[in-house]
């Protein structure tokens, strides 16, 4: 990767072309760079350790109570771990209505609601406190405007703990109703699944926490 190669590819970087993104950060880890580079690089900003932590711990396991968005998640995974994968998921478009109306927003996750008729919540970023230091998580949900964000906690893995901790009670009310029998009850096994995930959210929020007070200390 040339020098010349990529400052043409950094030129035609711009977060409303998804694809543009990729070929960017492609070419940053070409030419050496890793995934907190990369970010920095593409973003302008820093990003908190936790996103490194869930990004090397595999994005799309089946057990995490949410869908990730394309950006930044993709593109804080290295081609040679199946990041930067070209063609977006269908969360794109999501992703690009909200970076119309809020370019300081940058959506993180999807949550599915819990219940029939409910709207699903979109976790965000701001990049604003990001360069201020701060990791601070906005919620909208998923039919809302950008304008309709609320800080909704310290953290993805806070909103990620909080979810699996969520569903693990709601597992257990529902193990423990007399009415659960029959077709689509919930047994010993299901909420032990639930509780090993819920511990597995738990382990990286510790991760993160430890790599977090290590950077500081350095």
């Amino acid at each position: 990767m040339t020098d010349a190669a990529l400052e043409r590819l950094r030129a035609e970087a711009a977060r409303d072309d998804y694809g543009s993104m990729v070929r960017f950060a492609r070419g940053l880890y070409a030419a050496g760079f890793g995934p907190r580079q990369v970010l920095r690089t593409c973003y302008g900003t820093d990003f908190p350790e936790e996103v490194f932590v869930l990004a090397e711990g595999g994005l799309w396991r089946p057990d995490l109570l949410a869908r990730f968005t394309n950006q930044p998640w993709q593109l804080a995974v290295p081609p040679e771990h199946d990041g930067t994968q070209e063609t977006p998921s269908s969360l794109v478009r999501t992703e690009l209505r909200l970076l119309s109306e809020d370019p300081d927003l940058l959506p993180l996750l999807r949550i599915t609601a819990a219940a029939p008729g409910k709207d699903d919540r979109i976790i965000c970023y701001r990049l604003g406190e990001l360069r201020a230091g701060r990791s601070t998580v906005f919620r909208l949900f998923g039919r809302g405007s950008a304008r309709d964000a609320l800080a909704c906690g310290d953290g993805v893995l806070d909103v990620l703990v909080a979810e699996h901790a969520t569903y693990v009670r709601a597992l257990e009310r529902q193990r423990d109703d007399p009415s659960n029998w029959g077709a689509g009850s919930v047994d010993d096994l299901e909420v032990e699944e639930a509780r090993e995930s819920l511990e597995a959210v738990r382990e990286l929020r510790r991760q993160a926490g430890l790599r977090a007070a290590a950077r500081r200390e350095d």
